[in-house]
């Protein structure tokens, strides 16, 4: 067992090399190179990685924000990848390297190693609690029980510790061997370094977290905090929303950072002409989270675009047929009839701040969240790093997990 290698001095030396790479007037987060070099670097691994193709499905929509989308059909999860952004660049990338990490993720290059939990906490190990990603029916590999292990480290904590292998790796297949964990992209993440996947991941898991308490929201709580895209005053922004309107359809922005702080924005795109009965796909949803509300919101218009291609193309392995013809349930029709809100001030932090890890952490631990674990999965032989950031105390999407809901999402149900 191999200890891992200097994952804060690695950290630390690409939040330099981000600072310095920080480009003025970049339309989406700090990256070491720009979109078109990220997908040049890639390309001559696209065959390693299982990316057969890439298209641009943008013109399947009469809206224009650009989505692209990359196919792996030998997948052993989803055989297409979406990805948006303001730019045909940026969309690009997006598809790339969601297909890049899913691939990484299916096959970890890192080795792992064999050992009980009990050899691992005698031999004074700090080992990950999986409880809370316990497949409905399952339990925890027995304290005896020989498992695979990686190991991942906590970033709040300072430490080491040890996941199960079989919780990070990802496999829909029949050939899986192990089915204690249920298995999610959520918080897995790539990018040019390993603070790049690291940071987005962790606004992936934080955006996640404040979308379940989102869903508690009264009526009058989602109406009031209906936010004008225009009080951004940004460029980018601003050609979306003409965009979505010019093709008669209403963007709506909600406002949906939790009590972390750390800017969640939901965006939703709807029919301009009012119907008396809408169906469930005429309701488009997008979210994103950033250290920027700018970047936060412009996430999540741009997912919402992307929603709307693909229920559009139907390329998606898990889409249910059915939703085609489901109405939209009645709970979420206020989010067609909300009025958006001039009055919100956003204030953007200073662009070094984005590249620095402890000011997305901190956040997190003025809150009383105690552990951050990102678990390096490899990547670099092809020029990108790949993680999962695992936050056992946020709240996670809906799935096949034993425990549907965590301590935050019962707080958020008793305070309705």
């Amino acid at each position: 067992m191999k200890p891992l290698a200097g994952v804060r001095d690695r950290l630390a030396a690409d939040e330099a090399r981000l600072r310095t790479a920080f480009r003025a007037g970049e339309p989406s987060s700090t990256r070491l190179i720009d979109a078109d070099a990220t997908v040049n670097r890639l390309r001559p691994h696209f065959s390693a990685l299982g990316i057969v193709r890439m298209a641009e499905v943008t013109g399947l929509d009469r809206i224009g924000i650009p989505v692209w989308m990359a196919v792996r059909p030998n997948s052993r999860t989803l055989a297409v990848s979406q990805g948006k952004g303001v730019t045909a660049a940026h969309a690009r990338a997006s598809a790339v390297m969601e297909a890049a990490e899913i691939a990484i993720a299916e096959n970890i290059p890192v080795a792992s190693f064999a050992a009980s939990r009990r050899a691992l906490r005698d031999a004074g190990h700090d080992v990950f609690d999986g409880r809370m990603l316990l497949m409905r029916g399952a339990d925890e590999a027995g304290p005896d029980e020989t498992d695979h292990w990686l190991e991942g480290y906590d970033l709040l904590k300072d430490s080491p510790v040890f996941v199960p292998r079989e919780l990070v790796t990802l496999d829909f297949t029949a050939e899986r061997q192990s089915f204690h964990y249920c298995q999610s992209t959520d918080g897995l993440a790539s990018g040019n370094c390993l603070l790049e996947a690291v940071i987005h991941g962790l606004c992936e898991r934080v955006e996640r977290d404040a979308t379940e308490l989102w869903r508690f929201q009264r009526d009058a709580g989602v109406h009031a905090r209906c936010v004008d895209p225009a009080v951004f005053a940004d460029a980018g922004i601003d050609w979306m929303a003409e965009r979505i309107a010019a093709a008669n359809f209403v963007l709506r922005l909600f406002n949906t950072t939790s009590d972390i702080g750390l800017p969640v924005f939901m965006a939703t795109i709807s029919p301009a002409t009012q119907h008396g009965t809408y169906l469930h796909f005429d309701l488009a949803a997008g979210y994103g989270c950033h250290l920027s509300p700018r970047v936060a919101a412009m996430r999540a218009i741009t997912e919402a675009a992307q929603t709307r291609i693909t229920n559009i193309s139907g390329a998606r392995d898990d889409f249910d047929p059915s939703e085609y013809h489901q109405r939209l349930a009645p709970d979420l029709a206020v989010y067609i009839h909300a009025t958006p809100s001039d009055h919100w001030r956003f204030e953007e932090p200073e662009p070094h701040a984005r590249a620095s890890l402890e000011t997305y952490l901190e956040p997190l631990r003025r809150c009383g969240i105690g552990s951050v674990i990102a678990v390096p999965l490899g990547g670099e032989a092809y020029g990108m790093s790949v993680c999962r950031v695992l936050v056992n105390e946020l709240e996670s999407p809906a799935g096949t997990r034993k425990h549907r809901f965590g301590g935050r999402a019962l707080n958020a149900m008793l305070r309705q």
